[in-house]
């Protein structure tokens, strides 16, 4: 194999590579081994291609704003991206609340553990959350 087919399998890895937010329309080509771990973070590789969305992105939207709000606040030019009613961004928003949804659950875990002992009204604050989530 000469330094050219090299060349090419290795741009045809990176163009393989190339993930897109559904929310700002913001492209990124990773290492492999970022990648790979982007890949794990999302379970497999076609979640990540379907349901990729950047940090700022996210952070807003676990906060509550809608899609359009993030892109207002982002300057986001919309014109080749998914309306925010879209079938694509309805099942972005879907996979993320489950993926919240279990780290919520984690962080109840540990509070449980640390609050064991605390006054009444704190104990009350924890199993409100509890039942918050379980609902």
């Amino acid at each position: 194999m000469d330094c050219f087919s090299l060349g090419i399998d290795y741009n045809k890895s990176m163009a393989s590579r190339r993930i897109t937010c559904l929310i700002t329309g913001k492209s990124y080509t990773y290492s492999l081994d970022y990648y790979n771990k982007k890949v794990s973070d999302y379970v497999d590789e076609d979640n990540l291609k379907k349901y990729f969305i950047t940090q700022k992105a996210k952070t807003y939207l676990n906060k509550g704003y809608s899609i359009q709000e993030i892109r207002n606040i982002l300057n986001v030019n919309e014109d080749d991206l998914p309306g925010s009613d879209s079938d694509q961004v309805v099942e972005l928003i879907e996979f993320h609340k489950i993926q919240a949804s279990q780290t919520a659950k984690k962080i109840s875990n540990t509070l449980n553990f640390a609050t064991h002992k605390s006054d009444q009204e704190v104990s009350c604050f924890i199993n409100n959350i509890r039942d918050y989530e379980q609902h």
